[in-house]
C-alpha cells in the first residue's frame, strides 16, 4: 500500500513476482515433459528419416533383445498386453524393438494391437548418422 498524498490510500498489485515464478514454471515443464515419454532402452534400428514423435498419450510397446515385452517400462505377457490395447483402443501405438528381435515377432504385436481395434501402429527407430 501507498499513501498518495491527500487523496489517501492506494493499493496496487505487483504481478512482476507472479510472472516470473510463471516463467520458472514455463521452463522446467518445457525441459522435463521430453524426458517423460520414454520406453525402456533398446538398440533402435537406425534409418535416414529421423526418430519417431511420440506424445505421452501413446501406448509404448518395447521388446529387448531376450525377446521380453514391456508395456510403459512394466514388464507383460501377450495376453496382458490384449488386453491393455482393448482398454485403450482409441490410443496409438508405438513399437519399439530391438534389432536383434525376429521381423515375426514384431508383426504378432501389430496384429494383436489392430484386433484390439487400435487404428495406429507406429516402429519406433533412431536418425542414421549422415557419416558411413
Amino acid at each position: 500500500m501507498k499513501f498518495n498524498g491527500s487523496k489517501g490510500i492506494f493499493s496496487d498489485i505487483n504481478i512482476t513476482p507472479l510472472v516470473d515464478v510463471m516463467l520458472v514454471l514455463l521452463v522446467i515443464f518445457m525441459v522435463t515433459t521430453p524426458m517423460l515419454v520414454k520406453g525402456i532402452k533398446v538398440n533402435l534400428p537406425k534409418t535416414h528419416s529421423g526418430n519417431t514423435n511420440i506424445t505421452k498419450k501413446d501406448l509404448i510397446v518395447s521388446i529387448d533383445e531376450q525377446g521380453r515385452i514391456f508395456l510403459n517400462k512394466q514388464q507383460v505377457s501377450l495376453n496382458d498386453l490384449r488386453k491393455a490395447f482393448e482398454e485403450n483402443h482409441g490410443n496409438e501405438v508405438v513399437i519399439e524393438a530391438d534389432r536383434a528381435i525376429e521381423y515375426g515377432t514384431v508383426v504378432h504385436i501389430i496384429d494383436i494391437a489392430k484386433q484390439s481395434g487400435i487404428e495406429k501402429v507406429g516402429l519406433a527407430t533412431t536418425n542414421k548418422s549422415n557419416k558411413t
